[in-house]
């Protein structure tokens, strides 16, 4: 693995999770959250510096997963992309529907329009991955002549 590319990658990624996630949750649907937290007080915390920490974890571990899968996948924006459809049906689409069967307060409409934007953001985020590593990777190749 090359640390630079990699390194490279994760920035990517978490610059665009952070970036989508603040438009998204507070920009977007953040009203529907702020009602439902008046109609149940305590049910959830904003802590912003340990989501943006958690965008870095994520970060991290997505560039780690496509540093050692992209090239399976592809290679490129595409293999990135690829790799961001697999991980949003382990994370954000299992996630909701482990919250809409278990939460009875998060409307189901909610829940959907969180999975659709997490659909987008995962694949966002695997493109950035994918042409950082490959840019970067493109730039490191000393060119023929």
């Amino acid at each position: 693995m090359n640390t630079g590319r990699f390194i490279g990658a994760a920035a990517g990624v978490w610059i665009v999770r952070v970036a989508l996630n603040w438009t998204f949750y507070a920009k977007i649907v953040g009203r529907q959250y702020a009602d439902i937290f008046s109609a149940h007080p305590g049910m959830f915390r904003t802590v912003i510096p340990a989501y943006i920490v958690a965008d870095l974890i994520f970060a991290l571990a997505f560039a780690f997963l496509f540093v050692k899968v992209g090239a399976a996948l592809g290679g490129g924006m595409l293999a990135g992309i690829k790799l961001g459809l697999i991980v949003v049906v382990f994370s954000a689409v299992i996630g909701a529907l482990y919250d809409y069967y278990g939460v009875t307060y998060m409307p189901g409409t909610l829940e959907l329009t969180t999975v659709i934007f997490q659909v987008i953001a995962h694949v966002a985020e695997g493109a950035v991955a994918g042409a950082i590593y490959t840019r970067m990777l493109a730039s490191a190749v000393p060119a023929r002549a």
